[in-house]
């Protein structure tokens, strides 16, 4: 689910690992970082807005913010499966077929390189890249929907993520009258009990219990995350099969992805 809260004054720092292929998105220097607005969130966009929106250097620009997650929902035209990673071409039906490259981990064989064949609905989370002109995505999640309401979703959620980023940037909350200002970053660092950056997650469409443990996971320092036995610790006030469940939704979101195994997790937009 697009999180509208999720908006960062400028001089937010750079780089974070979305994979563990290991993909990392660039430093910046102190002169770039100021003055620079930036999505923290994925942002729901169509294969068409992907290829139309401006870029400098490697920075990509919805309207006047920079976007470095974005999801797509689209059906598989073909499918192309080497050693070190499998090649989709994704179609919306908004514009030509997205190339999305999805890396294949060769070291751990507990992890699902299953080949999604042609003609299949997925929603791809990932990021937008550029080489020699041709635009493609490096997807760190790709999952088949499980409902076809997904791509009306889909697209209600690109209107509703672009009209907001189209907004002047002291009005990024809407009707709450939330000013850029205002939205707290999140903490990375403790894992107390009491999850750090709640308050990052008032309105961000995500429930009480998912909020939760996106936050313990966001907060984990490891670099193999945070673990399911963990996370039930944490969260005593919380049943397993709940937190398994928000869990499995922020995965297919986007939120989120597994590490070492399938019990490890980590942010995937933690610094």
């Amino acid at each position: 689910m697009w999180n509208q809260g999720g908006y960062s004054e400028s001089g937010m720092v750079g780089g974070y690992t979305q994979s563990p292929g290991g993909f990392a998105s660039p430093g910046l220097s102190q002169g770039e970082k100021k003055g620079r607005t930036r999505s923290t969130q994925i942002i729901p966009c169509t294969v068409s807005q992907l290829m139309s929106a401006s870029q400098a250097d490697e920075a990509f620009k919805v309207g006047e913010v920079e976007v470095n997650q974005v999801t797509i929902v689209g059906i598989i035209r073909s499918t192309d499966k080497s050693m070190t990673y499998i090649q989709y071409r994704v179609d919306d039906m908004t514009g030509a077929p997205m190339d999305v490259k999805q890396w294949v981990d060769t070291e751990d064989p507990s992890v699902d390189s299953t080949v999604l064949p042609p003609g299949t609905y997925v929603k791809v989370s990932g990021n937008l890249r550029s080489f020699q002109n041709h635009r493609s995505m490096v997807a760190f999640c790709i999952r088949p929907l499980e409902d076809m309401n997904e791509i009306t979703s889909h697209m209600l959620e690109v209107v509703q993520a672009h009209m907001a980023l189209g907004k002047p940037q002291n009005t990024l909350g809407g009707g709450g009258g939330m000013t850029a200002g205002s939205v707290s970053k999140p903490a990375i660092g403790g894992m107390g009990g009491s999850y750090a950056g709640a308050s990052d997650m008032t309105n961000n469409g995500l429930s009480p219990n998912q909020n939760q443990v996106l936050s313990l996971i966001r907060g984990c320092p490891e670099p193999q995350g945070i673990s399911i036995q963990d996370l039930k610790h944490r969260l005593g006030g919380m049943s397993l099969p709940m937190i398994k469940q928000a869990v499995e939704f922020l995965s297919n979101e986007g939120h989120i992805f597994s590490t070492i195994d399938e019990d490890h997790f980590k942010s995937t937009d933690n610094d």
